[in-house]
């Protein structure tokens, strides 16, 4: 794979939020109706995207000035500009969120395998997946969805019939995807999710170009499974919802 640095926050808006690329004197266009303004950050990329009714702060354009389009990468802190645009919207709903997103590389970190059994979503997992009691956090339809294989590929390490640790993909395009963790409350800690993310990816990566792992900033467990899998040092996606 050629990668290109303009890339990630590109393929990380569309694959999350759907995104019309810039044309003309039109800044990007987030589709998804949740949220109001996207700022995708990596260290030497960004790309803002809004929803259509929204115009991009006047800053971003003043080239003569200190203005925030040269920014210098600060990840911990949101980008002046979406603060701007927030401020901008004159709403007192408006909120700036942050999260990290993790690239997965060609090749993982070894790692400790889950105990058996592991199953995936092919034929004869699905299969399997059938007879598992559904954990009670996730509705009907959308476990069913899942386990036939309707939303992606998925992994999952399994005790006493039931699922422990999934990952799946909530969120995927014709060239990326990306990997949700979904783990057992009580079995935190006991490092299976490593191995079901591997497993995950070997079966995405049969399609999908690009597998990257987004989770919010606080979210030490989703963290401690990219330094394990060895993930890229990650980028920011900023979002002003409403």
């Amino acid at each position: 794979m050629i990668w290109d640095e303009e890339r990630p926050p590109a393929l990380e808006a569309d694959t999350i939020h759907g995104l019309t690329p810039a044309s003309g004197n039109r800044t990007a266009t987030v589709r998804d109706k949740a949220v109001r303004a996207v700022w995708a950050w990596w260290p030497h990329a960004r790309l803002l995207a809004l929803a259509p009714d929204v115009t991009a702060p006047a800053l971003l354009h003043d080239s003569d000035s200190d203005s925030d389009s040269e920014q210098e990468y600060t990840p911990d802190e949101p980008p002046r500009a979406l603060t701007a645009l927030a401020a901008s919207l004159d709403d007192p709903s408006a909120v700036v969120a942050s999260g990290l997103c993790f690239v997965f590389p060609e090749q993982l970190a070894a790692h400790t395998p889950a105990p058996p059994p592991l199953l995936v979503s092919d034929a004869e997992g699905r299969r399997a997946a059938q007879r598992l009691n559904r954990p009670d956090n996730w509705q009907p339809g959308e476990w069913a969805e899942l386990i036939r294989g309707e939303t992606d590929e998925w992994a999952m390490a399994v005790h006493d019939n039931s699922p422990a640790s999934i990952c799946f993909s909530p969120a995927s395009n014709d060239t990326a995807a990306e990997a949700g963790i979904w783990p057992r409350a009580d079995f935190r800690g006991r490092r299976l999710a490593p191995a079901v993310v591997a497993a995950w990816s070997r079966r995405e990566r049969r399609n999908k170009e690009v597998l990257f792992h987004s989770t919010t900033a606080a979210n030490h467990a989703s963290r401690s499974v990219a330094r394990t899998l060895g993930l890229t040092p990650p980028g920011w996606i900023w979002r002003v919802r409403t």
